[in-house]
């Protein structure tokens, strides 16, 4: 923070106007992962952009089709692994061990080392699943320090991850199956819900064609990419081009070239 002080005093002053708690993840108080993603809405908003036309009731088997073929590959995924932990657990830990031969491990007593990286040194104990970089507690698995003490033991890294990692708790989270409601003829609707009259919402459509694309806020970078028809270069177009115009592959001195 201080070096951010430093460098740009407004930007210290408005992360400064929030406790630490709310935007540092190691200052939080809660279990936070290391990943945040949109709102899940707005991930089935796109995944259900074509089925919106659709009526209410196909548009719900849609739903239904989707989520029982996500359930059953991710299953199926799970139940193929031969990892005791998740293939992205498995990956992520496959390249920090690259990372983690380059360091100096120094055995304290049967749980515990010191590890150098670059001059510093930092307190591995594996007992207690801590480091002195906090990367270990925070993810709740094994940082580079920690896989260079595992390695010089030569026992299993999937131990020292959290249970959340596990092959079990990734087959359990998909191990219900999504079934069929079947036809209208044969669902059972008590009277209490058959007496219920639904009527349309009071909503006024305003004039002009629908949005069905979410609006993209000025605070996420944009995924439009300019190529240039003057150079074929990336990054503008022909207006704000001042390279020179790229050669045709049938002109005669890119032939002689």
């Amino acid at each position: 923070m201080s070096d951010i002080a430093n460098v740009d005093k407004k930007t210290y002053d408005y992360l400064m106007e929030e406790p630490p708690e709310r935007w540092a993840r190691s200052c939080s108080p809660q279990r936070r992962y290391d990943m945040l993603t949109t709102n899940i809405v707005e991930s089935m908003n796109s995944v259900l952009l074509e089925a919106r036309e659709l009526p209410i009731l196909r548009m719900m088997d849609f739903i239904q089709v989707k989520l029982q073929h996500w359930f059953y590959e991710r299953r199926n995924k799970a139940e193929g692994t031969f990892y005791d932990v998740s293939c992205w657990v498995e990956e992520e830990l496959k390249n920090r061990i690259d990372l983690a031969f380059t360091l100096n491990v120094f055995p304290v007593d049967s749980w515990r080392s010191r590890v150098e990286e670059e001059g510093i040194t930092f307190l591995v104990d594996l007992n207690k699943r801590t480091c002195d970089c906090f990367q270990f507690q925070l993810d709740e698995l094994p940082c580079i320090h920690a896989i260079a003490t595992i390695e010089k033991r030569n026992i299993k890294k999937s131990d020292f991850c959290s249970h959340w990692y596990l092959k079990e708790s990734w087959l359990k989270t998909y191990e219900r199956q999504i079934h069929h409601v079947g036809h209208t003829d044969s669902w059972i609707v008590p009277e209490s819900v058959k007496s219920q009259i639904v009527k349309p919402p009071d909503f006024k459509v305003p004039p002009g064609r629908r949005q069905k694309k979410r609006h993209i806020p000025a605070t996420e970078p944009s995924k439009i990419t300019f190529k240039c028809g003057r150079c074929r270069r990336i990054g503008h177009n022909r207006t704000a081009c001042i390279y020179s115009p790229a050669l045709h592959p049938f002109s005669r001195k890119h032939r002689e070239e």
